[in-house]
């Protein structure tokens, strides 16, 4: 068998490439920190981002992007969506029209306001098959073996059933979809949300609120995603409340804790200093605040966790404000 390319070394790239190793394949890791190759070559471990696992010895850690992806047919992307658009353009010269690329990405692109699938058509000078994998997936749980369900797409339906099967095993469950759209916006919208239920609990707000916006943020989800060419439905699974309720209560969420300081009244430059952690939702919710304004939007969560966060609104006037 061929290996499979992740470009992307952060702990959901790990976590997926484990998937692939106890699959039987060999993963070509693309490491933008040599330090974290050179760690994971040595050791076995990816002491920066998975310091707690053994890797497999099929895990190869690789620095430079043109061996990564040679003579490969999967190149799976787990690269923060502010920084995608870079690495495609590193990646562009060999990319080959062969290849099937998978999203592993959460976001939406600022000021272009693309999902990660478009950007490959946006950077590559080549058509591609496009399929994406997204859903409710701590990456801890995933190389600590737990059942994990997510939801795989792709416009053609054996490329869709191809990658289902190649990540399927006793504990990693992927379900069909053909809505890539929708479930790339479940999981943009979800890391917003989920800042603004991190804010709440940080400001001393209680559980009864915390389900009120959660609800609330769910509507933004179905509107967001039908304006843009998804469907509600999809919004209604895995990758939309299930993905939204796990990022909202589970006790990895990196949004809800940046969102938490954030509602004790540090600043996100203060936080991000202190943890070192820069979420997709801060991005995320700038795109999201964007495409509400270029499509005449009404997302009252969304539009008032960027208040908050950007336009110093006060938490109880958001919460006075949503409908």
């Amino acid at each position: 068998m061929k290996p499979i390319a992740i470009l992307g070394e952060g702990a959901w790239g790990t976590a997926v490439a484990t998937v692939l190793a106890n699959n039987g394949y060999t993963v070509n890791l693309w490491c933008h920190d040599p330090e974290v190759a050179q760690t994971i070559k040595k050791s076995s471990f990816n002491k920066k981002y998975m310091p707690d696992v053994k890797l497999p010895q099929t895990i190869i850690p690789m620095e430079r992007i043109e061996e990564v992806i040679a003579d490969v047919e999967w190149v799976f992307e787990a690269i923060p969506v502010k920084y995608l658009r870079s690495v495609l353009e590193q990646a562009k010269p060999f990319v080959t029209s062969n290849q099937i690329w998978v999203v592993l990405s959460k976001g939406i692109e600022q000021e272009t306001l693309l999902l990660p699938m478009q950007l490959f058509d946006d950077v590559f000078e080549i058509s591609v098959d496009k399929a994406v994998c997204l859903g409710p997936s701590f990456a801890h749980g995933v190389v600590c073996k737990e059942v994990t369900a997510v939801v795989v797409a792709a416009s053609d339906k054996k490329v869709c059933s191809r990658l289902k099967n190649i990540l399927a095993n006793e504990y990693f469950r992927p379900y069909e979809s053909s809505d890539m759209i929708g479930v790339q916006v479940g999981a943009a919208l979800k890391n917003v949300i989920a800042l603004g239920i991190g804010i709440l609990e940080g400001a001393g707000y209680g559980e009864n609120t915390k389900a009120f916006v959660l609800t609330k943020g769910l509507h933004d989800m179905v509107t967001c995603a039908q304006a843009v060419g998804g469907e509600k439905e999809t919004i209604y699974g895995l990758a939309g409340v299930g993905d939204l309720v796990l990022t909202c209560t589970g006790g990895f969420s990196r949004n809800v804790m940046v969102g938490k300081y954030f509602g004790q009244g540090q600043s996100i430059e203060e936080i991000i200093a202190k943890t070192g952690v820069i979420p997709e939702g801060v991005n995320t919710v700038k795109s999201i605040y964007q495409l509400a304004q270029k499509h005449g939007l009404r997302l009252p969560v969304c539009e008032g966790i960027y208040d908050m966060i950007f336009g110093e609104k006060p938490v109880n006037t958001f919460l006075a404000d949503l409908p």
